[in-house]
Order: C-alpha cells, then sequence, then structure tokens
C-alpha cells in the first residue's frame, strides 16, 4: 500500500520505508546474528571460569528484575506481532487482525509502563563517570582474547550506553505507536512521520536487543543468573565490576 499527503518527500519517504523494510529487517537481523556469531567463533567467552563460580552477592533486586522481565516478554511479543503485520499476513501466527492488534495493545501499555520503570530505577548506575573512558579504550575487552577488566561501576560503560540507547528508541516507538493507535486525532503526515519512525526504532531496538542478549550470556559466563535469581559470585563481581564491588563491601 502507498499513500500520498501535502507533504510529497514526506509520502516518498514512507512509500520508500514500506517497500524496503522487510529488506531492512532481514539486514539488520541478520547482520547482527552474524556479528554474534563471528565474535564467539573468533573471541569466545570473556573469563569463563568465572562463570562456574557460586552466586553470593545480590545484584539485582526482586522488583529490578520483574521489571526486567515484563519489558523484556512485551517487547518480544511486540517484535513478533508487528513483524507480522509489517512483512506477513497476522494469520500466520494464527490469529486474525482483529485478535493481533489488541494483543499488540495489551503488550504495548506493558511495554510502556516497564520501560517508564525501568528508565527510573537505572537512571543514577547509567550516568556515565570519568572511568568509564578506559572501558570505552579497550571496548570492555571484548576485542581480544585476553581477560581484560577495566574499570566499572553497577554497570559498565556497554550497559550504560545501551541504556541511553534503549532509552531513546524505547520512547521513539511508544510515542509513536500512541500516534498510530489513535490516528484521528493526528494530520496525515503526522501519522505518516509516526509510521515510518516506529518501524525504524523497532527495527534498532530489536538487533539491539538480540546483542544485548549475547553480550549478557554466552559472551560473560555468569551473567545470565542475574535476570533470573539476580545474584552473581564475588569474584564476577571483583573482576568485571570492581568499582561497584568496592562500594559494596564498604557497606
Amino acid at each position: 500500500m502507498t499513500y500520498t499527503s501535502t507533504n510529497p518527500l514526506l509520502a516518498n519517504l514512507n512509500n520508500l520505508y514500506l517497500e524496503y523494510i522487510g529488506l531492512i529487517v532481514l539486514l539488520s537481523t541478520v547482520g547482527v546474528l552474524l556479528g554474534i556469531a563471528g565474535h564467539f567463533v573468533i573471541i569466545g567467552p570473556n573469563a569463563k571460569r568465572l562463570g562456574k563460580l557460586k552466586p553470593e552477592i545480590v545484584r539485582l533486586t526482586p522488583f529490578e528484575r520483574t521489571a526486567h522481565f515484563v519489558r523484556m516478554l512485551s517487547f518480544i511479543i511486540l517484535a513478533v506481532t508487528g513483524i507480522a503485520f509489517a512483512l506477513f499476513h497476522v494469520g500466520t501466527l494464527g490469529l486474525s487482525y482483529v485478535a493481533a492488534y489488541k494483543i499488540h495493545l495489551v503488550f504495548a501499555a506493558l511495554f510502556t509502563l516497564s520501560s517508564l520503570n525501568s528508565i527510573f530505577i537505572w537512571l543514577k548506575d547509567s550516568i556515565f563517570k570519568t572511568y568509564d573512558r578506559d572501558w570505552f579504550k579497550v571496548m570492555g575487552g571484548y576485542l581480544t582474547r585476553k581477560e581484560i577488566h577495566p574499570p566499572s561501576g553497577r554497570f559498565n560503560a556497554g550497559q550504560k550506553a545501551f541504556y541511553w540507547f534503549s532509552t531513546f528508541f524505547s520512547i521513539l516507538i511508544i510515542f509513536s505507536g500512541l500516534m498510530l493507535a489513535y490516528p484521528g486525532k493526528f494530520g496525515l503526515n503526522s501519522l505518516l512521520w509516526a509510521s515510518v519512525l516506529h518501524g525504524i526504532s523497532a527495527i534498532g531496538l530489536i538487533a539491539g536487543v538480540i546483542a544485548h542478549a549475547y553480550l549478557g550470556s554466552l559472551a560473560n559466563p555468569g551473567t545470565i543468573g542475574t535476570i533470573i535469581h539476580g545474584k552473581v559470585s564475588r569474584e564476577w563481581a571483583k573482576n568485571h565490576h570492581p568499582q561497584w564491588f568496592e562500594e559494596i563491601e564498604q557497606k
């Protein structure tokens, strides 16, 4: 389907987006997966020994884990239904359009609430510090087989960068999605902008979440447990987040 509007350039941009959205989704997703596979084969996991140690220190509270789980689950449902709307017929999911749309709206509300909650509760820990420069200088040690542990607070510089990345795209997705959910309240040009921003932001966040999931699991043994039971070993905390470890030791 193509659109026309009072702004020809905007209409052409939206039509171009609709024509190539499938290719954009394919390239972004496959690109990230190939990058992950290449990193795992060439570089491999960082500090495997730390993943075998007994979790002792609470890293994420039950409230934080619940917020993360709700946001993660709602995002997955939104990604699946959203891609089905954009590229396939929702019947491939065994749902009618109306049912799929209602599911999308329900989980959109959950994603909105959990995202705003996550942005608030992790804001303080996601402020960049001067020592984060050292993390960026070596890219957290992800580009070498050597075991490198640069300075890091509760969240390392890469996690902070993902926080701001996900915050930016989440806000774009939420506001553009709100506009698309109530089209009668906005003009056609605004809706065309919302359509493009909603799709591109979602694709960008999907790619980022896939990379984030890899870095928080296979790439760093001992990390995945933080979203399950919320704990890490003392040695893991001391090596991966030395500044944070010092703080909790003092407390």
